[in-house]
């Protein structure tokens, strides 16, 4: 459905004209100035849901300073697209775009520090575990930060019910059939042939894991939120990753318990498809998003 546009009078069009301007330096109708040391942010959809999901974590982190440029939501289509097939075809090129578009408005508003060359993805479901493959076997050089909202992360056995090529992936939780499951097989490992889970990953592994450690080009700070119990993610121990974290623990939050370095688990009542929209979340999102993590994204 069509927008109904206004008609403004020309003083009007000047004002918002020198707002615009203005809105760099934080001096438009008392709009936070823009800050241009973020990183830019990625949101990833899940199964059968949309980037309109983000709609309301967008619209808070632009109130906190994030040029608007430097969010972006990925587009899945269709959202029960294959999780490989997601992160080349849709996850990739958003990426690469995001930053080509927020470098160019930064320039554009005189910005003369250094532009962003990493992005923080932020993701939801089955979002994550597309998101993971793009972080961990496409671009991790492209990625400072990682979280999943209510990840699939092992898979999980509610899809089981679906036959698409995204709920095939996921089905069952904590696979162990290359063929079937080989998403999971390659992110994840087994018992009898662990993988690193969090390549580069600031966090620590557990012994015994053939780890795969940061270098100069990449550096990865991986984070999940879970909701227990939660009629999405079944069992919901799929959504923890083994060497999450930066290497310490966060400071206590009356919203959330850390079970284990960078792995929380929502102490506050919300649906599985409300997360991204829910306003703890979204605060939670936020505080993790100011980590001060190793990174190499302004190099």
């Amino acid at each position: 459905m069509g927008i109904r546009r206004p008609t403004y009078r020309f003083s009007v069009v000047a004002r918002l004209a020198a707002c615009l301007l203005l809105s760099a330096t934080g001096a438009c109708g008392g709009e936070p100035a823009l800050d241009f040391s973020r990183t830019p942010v990625v949101f990833v959809h899940g199964h059968g849901m949309s980037p309109d999901d983000w709609g309301d974590m967008i619209q808070h982190l632009s109130k906190a300073g994030y040029p608007s440029q430097y969010l972006s939501a990925v587009s899945i289509r269709p959202n029960v697209l294959g999780n490989i097939e997601a992160a080349e075809s849709a996850i990739a090129p958003a990426i690469e775009k995001l930053l080509e578009n927020a470098s160019e408005f930064a320039r554009r508003s005189g910005h003369s520090g250094a532009l962003p060359k990493r992005v923080d993805i932020v993701s939801h479901s089955m979002g994550a575990v597309s998101s993971r493959w793009y972080a961990a076997r496409i671009a991790p050089e492209r990625v400072r930060i990682w979280i999943s909202l209510g990840g699939a992360n092992h898979g999980t056995n509610v899809l089981c019910a679906y036959d698409d090529d995204g709920a095939v992936e996921m089905c069952p939780a904590f696979a162990v059939d290359r063929g079937r499951n080989a998403v999971q097989f390659m992110l994840n490992g087994t018992g009898d042939a662990p993988v690193d889970e969090t390549p580069w990953g600031l966090g620590p592994d557990a012994p015994g894991t053939p780890t795969i450690v940061p270098d100069e080009e990449r550096q990865i700070a991986w984070f999940t939120l879970r909701i227990e119990p939660d009629k999405w993610i079944e069992p919901s121990a799929s959504a923890i990753l083994d060497g999450a974290g930066v290497g310490q623990s966060l400071r206590a939050n009356r919203h959330f318990k850390e079970t284990s370095q960078g792995n929380l688990l929502l102490l506050t009542p919300v649906s599985h498809d409300d997360m991204p929209r829910d306003g703890v979340v979204i605060r939670i999102v936020e505080m993790l998003l100011r980590q001060n993590v190793a990174s190499n994204d302004k190099a």
